[in-house]
């Protein structure tokens, strides 16, 4: 082989080279991609074919709804949660199509899980004695994945994983979502001239995010704070689970017990009840603080003493403490445009004051 042909061929083979790592040329290789059928509610976690390690990005795709009765289906990002290694930290989707940052190096698990909030144990994906007991619902989902590099060989669903990932929204600091319900795209942080606050803005999605808190409850705890509510998501009584749409502020107590204060569809102002949902049932109590149309598009402010409020609406022994304050939209049960804003949220007793809101 003369020397001026080998030039030529090492130069092809650099030009190649080059495409491949800057153009669509890149190809998967084995280990690189993984499809998992998800058919029942009783699955569990599944192990994919899919290796990762700590700061590998990867494309996690879903197909498939699942029919519950309601005015639309539940699609993947309301179901399918994600974690690398078997002890890794779980991560719900927030889109159909989503790319994921490794934090930790391991085989990717998937599953799909139904409600969360009553069969996740811990926040490393373990499911409680209610997993066992839920009735075994069949559903038809599919989670295609791929190591993302310059390119992918799932190139639709990246392209729409790139698109969604323009429009994610960004959380108030200290926020995070809560584990056991997972990550959505329904909270954005406000902050314009005169106020600090969060927009909870959704039609068809779910969620909630706490910021933690230390401080005595004590009889003079009380919560200050302002909302201006554009739309109610609740068709009707909030009370049912088929109408149980609303968007709030809450507290929660180191008694693992939480208040929420909400503007009703329906109800009349100081109306309190339990939460309708599995699992909250148990821990959640709702107070109306607005009601109705009127008013709507305007700030309204608000103090409630939180003591008072425990005692009269749940009652038995005091918490001692609060240990977290929430932000609660959710439009997943009527599919109906919810849209407010809270902002100013103060809490204080004689020894401190607390803004929840800093950024």
């Amino acid at each position: 082989m003369s020397h001026l042909f080998s030039s030529r061929l090492a130069a092809i083979a650099v030009f190649v080279m080059s495409m491949m790592v800057s153009g669509n040329l890149v190809q998967a290789q084995a280990g690189e991609t993984a499809t998992v059928a998800l058919t029942s509610s009783k699955q569990g976690w599944v192990k994919t074919d899919l290796s990762v390690r700590a700061g590998d990005r990867f494309l996690v795709a879903g197909t498939g709804t699942l029919n519950i009765g309601l005015p639309a289906p539940l699609e993947p990002r309301h179901l399918i949660w994600v974690r690398v290694g078997p002890d890794g930290n779980i991560a719900q989707l927030i889109f159909n199509e989503q790319i994921i940052e490794a934090t930790t190096t391991g085989d990717v698990y998937v599953s799909a899980l139904w409600p969360a909030n009553v069969v996740l144990g811990t926040p490393t994906g373990g499911l409680n004695a209610a997993f066992d007991m839920i009735p075994e619902t069949k559903w038809d989902f599919s989670v295609e994945l791929a190591l993302v590099s310059k390119a992918t060989p799932l190139e639709g669903a990246y392209k729409q994983a790139m698109q969604n990932a323009k429009s994610q929204k960004t959380l108030p600091g200290g926020f995070q979502p809560l584990w056991y319900l997972g990550a959505s795209n329904v909270f954005n942080k406000l902050n314009s001239s005169t106020r600090r606050g969060v927009h909870v803005r959704t039609a068809d999605d779910a969620g909630i995010i706490k910021t933690p808190l230390n401080m005595d409850l004590t009889r003079d705890t009380q919560i200050d704070f302002s909302w201006l509510y554009r739309a109610l998501p609740a068709r009707a009584d909030e009370t049912t689970t088929p109408h149980h749409d609303y968007m709030s502020l809450a507290v929660e107590f180191d008694n693992g017990q939480d208040i929420t204060w909400f503007w009703s569809a329906t109800l009349p102002p100081e109306t309190i009840f339990r939460c309708p949902l599995p699992g909250w049932d148990k821990v959640e109590t709702h107070i109306a603080v607005q009601s109705g149309q009127d008013g709507l598009g305007a700030w309204h402010s608000h103090t409630r003493n939180i003591y008072d409020d425990y005692e009269k609406a749940v009652g038995g022994e005091m918490p001692g403490k609060i240990v977290g304050v929430w932000v609660i939209g959710n439009a997943v049960f009527g599919r109906r445009q919810a849209d407010a804003e809270f902002a100013d949220v103060t809490i204080k007793n004689a020894q401190v004051t607390k803004d929840i809101f800093t950024d």
